[in-house]
């Protein structure tokens, strides 16, 4: 989907959502937008995991611009995860732990589960 646009030099930066097209996917793309010489920009504003996943995406890239992060999401959401993303001077570090650097932790997703109404972000009392 994004080689017609990279050929008619129809973007200055691709939004790549690397969650949605997995790792793998957001890669081979990054790699034709750079070969077209344009810069990226991972899509992330779901939480704690993707923006782990997508920290590993963006340190792998060498045409990186920016990445988006939600850094206020639920009051909770610290509890869902055994590591939440880490920022120091205004710069993500890339966990160096396995996998994408944190795991479900199942007491904080029984604590919060989803709702019949509105999902999780019907639940955004503290």
């Amino acid at each position: 989907e994004f080689l017609p646009y990279l050929r008619e030099q129809a973007m200055d930066v691709a939004i790549i959502d690397t969650v949605w097209n997995g790792v793998w996917q957001s890669m081979k793309i990054a790699a034709a937008a750079e070969a077209h010489e344009v810069n990226v920009a991972p899509h992330n504003f779901y939480g704690h995991l993707c923006t782990m996943m997508n920290a590993h995406f963006a340190a792998a890239v060498p045409n990186l611009r920016i990445m988006e992060i939600d850094v206020d999401r639920l009051p909770w959401d610290h509890e869902l995860f055994t590591q939440v993303p880490r920022i120091e001077n205004g710069h993500l570090l890339v966990p160096d732990t396995p996998g994408w650097g944190t795991e479900p932790n199942e007491e904080g997703l029984r604590a919060h589960p989803p709702t019949d109404q509105g999902g999780l972000l019907g639940r955004v009392t503290p």
